[in-house]
């Protein structure tokens, strides 16, 4: 993709690409543009940032800056962004802790998803049901049988996280009951599935893809409605249950409320033509990412709806932040 020399202008009659500026016109951008990421340097999150931010950069003819501000499950970051100047140059790149939240923690300084303007879901990554290799489990069929007549247990990477919940929609589908055990990480979680001290888990796709591929866990089905890239041979919860389940972690870009629909809609057109580069896309499939990209609006109809399979979710199960 070629650098662009001239600027993005917002008028009345919409967004144009003009050579000379116009005294009717404001600029769009004329300074570097910040992406804030609610997590430290080296997580999925970081590494979808600072895959697509270069490209954005040269797209739009300013640099792009990541800025990490880790901290109190995304709301350090969320509540910077939200309170920036919706101006188009300070993004939130947030994933599933932003429509879990409001159910989860008691008060928010910020309201979800009224803060923000969505420009784009950017890529989704599945969760993988998984098992010791050694387990007597060897379907989705044998699990919900034998959790309906045995104590089964389930890992997940904390309570109230992506993983956490994608179980206990599983189990409100499929009627069964199982006991959660909350760990520190997926590391953990997987070292306790393999050594056969809980049943099972969804594991996500980069942690889990080795160890299936290795022979020390077995895979039963994966969470999004679509297999994934990198484990084509594994069927999808919603194939093999017959039952509508689309559940992942995902990563989206947003913008301050008030920010100009205008400017929101052009960095939304350029992440769409980005996310569709051969180099990029193959980048993020094998680190268990697969490449979205949405309008604004589908985006935003996109929150609404997690936010209210969550909430029903954490409402029913009880379910509070680790």
């Amino acid at each position: 993709m070629k650098r662009r020399d001239t600027l993005l202008y917002l008028s009345a009659a919409g967004l144009t690409v003009l050579a000379n500026s116009s005294s009717a016109a404001t600029p769009y951008p004329t300074k570097p543009l910040k992406i804030v990421v609610p997590f430290p340097p080296g997580g999925s999150t970081d590494m979808v940032a600072r895959a697509f931010a270069p490209r954005l950069a040269e797209a739009l003819g300013q640099s792009v800056v990541i800025d990490n501000k880790a901290g109190a499950s995304t709301v350090i970051a969320s509540d910077y962004v939200a309170k920036s100047a919706a101006d188009g140059y300070t993004l939130l790149l947030t994933s599933v802790p932003l429509v879990t939240n409001p159910w989860l923690m008691k008060a928010l300084p910020f309201e979800t998803p009224q803060a923000f303007a969505p420009i784009s879901l950017l890529v989704q990554s599945p969760f993988i049901l998984v098992v010791q290799a050694a387990s007597p489990i060897m379907s989705l069929n044998d699990l919900i049988m034998r959790a309906k007549n045995e104590k089964l247990t389930f890992a997940s990477t904390g309570s109230g996280t992506a993983d956490h919940l994608a179980m206990e929609l599983f189990c409100l589908q499929a009627g069964i009951s199982m006991v959660h055990v909350a760990y520190k990480g997926t590391g953990p979680a997987l070292t306790d599935v393999m050594g056969g001290h809980v049943h099972l888990m969804f594991g996500n796709v980069v942690g889990a893809a080795p160890l299936i591929k290795s022979g020390k866990l077995r895979a039963l089905a994966t969470s999004t409605a679509q297999r994934s890239p990198l484990l084509p041979e594994v069927r999808t919860v919603a194939e093999l249950s017959s039952k509508p389940f689309d559940v992942s972690a995902w990563t989206g870009l947003l913008a301050p409320a008030g920010t100009d629909p205008l400017v929101v809609t052009a960095i939304s057109n350029e992440l769409t033509k980005i996310l569709k580069i051969p180099a990029l896309r193959e980048l993020l499939i094998s680190n268990g990412t697969d490449p979205v990209g949405s309008a604004p609006a589908d985006f935003q109809a996109f929150i609404v709806r997690e936010m209210a399979t969550w909430g029903k979710i954490i409402r029913s199960a009880a379910i509070t932040a680790s």
